[in-house]
């Protein structure tokens, strides 16, 4: 009969069937990362599914949190050992620390290092030790709106140097966009990190990397409220909150609402990082124009530091316990892949530190960031890339009384010291 073959026939196929070894769930992989730019989180979801679809003995998942949270949810997932495979830091203190603790581990034979300029790489390296995973270059600068200038009658290019005006110029510039009721300066202090940056920049013009780096370790007995570029500094940014060239209710300015003072038209300048390009790319109007100078100089400040360019390497580190290095691997190194770093570039804005990226996919605003990083003859480090989280927390967080009075340029720097256990 029939019947008895197909059924043989069924058995003999379910049998090969069962033998057949299943295939291995996927290794699981997370990511934490904090969203610098809706562009930027838009690029890394993007990036994530696209790795995992081509990757099926993988899964990659990605974790975003907000700026302000993600500093105490990190310092706490590194006190309790509980960080995932992959994490966001600045390259700097917080987490070399974390690689001399053992939390998280050298990348150097996980990471194709040769695809990354070797300014990126010294960057993350400890010792020589590569530890991290460079990301971008986010420089500081101070971008301006070119119709508000023009209607207050500021013309950059009769600055002594148009890249980067002498404090009286940008002052001079000041006055006159604020006589022609423009709000010259776009800053919301809610959120402490973007006022914070005004110090660094204040504090490396009157006392240059030397000064924070003795300050920042007490050589010499020389304390934040001791070094004089740190006094200086602190009492400039006093004096800007009293300028009236910032909006009113600058203190609760947050989030997004910082950024599209200068993306709507409402304040001629904004001192940000490139994060800040997407931004205008998707909120700005299409017929909005800006150009971009330096941090200004000071006659009376440090010699050596007046052409220098405050800046950050953000980064990802690796978990020193995890075992999934392989598949880890793979994922880092897909970040450097010539036409993944040319779409990141493109599409989130950031200063590239990807070879292939760097050579070919520089748009005019990127070459004129690049020229102004190049012109630089040192790269002062962001303040929570270079000092303990804790006194970085402390600046940022009492910042916003700095500005308005409440706090004076004392007790603030005092403040700095106590955090850092003097």
């Amino acid at each position: 009969m029939r019947v008895p073959r197909i059924l043989s026939a069924l058995l003999a196929v379910m049998t090969a069937v069962m033998a057949w070894p299943a295939r291995a769930a996927p290794v699981e992989v997370t990511m934490w990362d904090q969203p610098e730019s809706p562009a930027y989180v838009d690029w890394w979801r993007k990036h994530v599914q696209a790795f995992n679809a081509s990757h099926p003995d993988i899964h990659v998942t990605l974790e975003m949190f907000e700026t302000e949270s993600y500093r105490s949810k990190i310092t706490s997932a590194l006190a309790a050992g509980t960080i995932p495979e992959i994490f966001y830091l600045p390259a700097g203190p917080q987490g070399f620390q974390a690689f001399r603790d053992h939390q998280a581990r050298s990348i150097a034979g996980l990471l194709d290092a040769s695809r990354f300029t070797d300014a990126a790489v010294k960057a993350c390296s400890v010792e020589g030790t590569l530890v991290c995973m460079p990301l971008y270059i986010a420089p500081n600068l101070m971008y301006y709106n070119k119709a508000l200038f023009a209607a207050a009658g500021v013309d950059p290019s009769h600055w002594a140097d148009p890249t980067e005006p002498t404090w009286q110029e940008f002052t001079a510039a000041c006055d006159a966009l604020k006589s022609h009721h423009i709000v010259p300066i776009g800053l919301g202090t809610g959120d402490g990190w973007p006022a914070t940056m005004y110090l660094w920049s204040f504090q490396d013009r009157f006392g240059g990397v030397g000064e924070l780096a003795a300050a920042a370790s007490g050589k010499g007995g020389m304390t934040y409220a001791s070094a004089p570029g740190f006094r200086r500094g602190a009492q400039a940014v006093a004096q800007l909150g009293k300028s009236r060239w910032l909006p009113l209710g600058y203190n609760g300015i947050t989030g997004g609402q910082k950024y599209t003072l200068f993306t709507a038209g409402h304040a001629a300048i904004i001192y940000q990082g490139p994060w800040l390009l997407p931004r205008i790319a998707a909120d700005a109007p299409t017929n909005f124009s800006f150009g971009v100078f330096k941090f200004p100089s000071f006659r009376d400040g440090e010699p050596g530091s007046q052409k220098d360019v405050i800046a950050g390497f953000d980064a990802l580190f690796v978990n020193a316990k995890t075992q999934k290095t392989a598949a880890i691997a793979a994922f880092l190194n897909s970040f450097a892949d010539p036409s993944t770093a040319l779409s990141f570039l493109r599409e989130t804005q950031n200063v590239s530190v990807i070879r292939s990226a760097v050579t070919a996919g520089m748009n005019p605003i990127d070459n004129e960031i690049a020229r102004l990083i190049a012109s630089a003859p040192r790269i002062s480090p962001w303040w929570d890339n270079y000092m303990p989280n804790v006194v970085a927390e402390q600046a940022t967080r009492t910042i916003q009384g700095l500005f308005d009075g409440s706090i004076s340029p004392q007790a603030y720097l005092a403040g700095m010291d106590k955090a850092a256990g003097r």
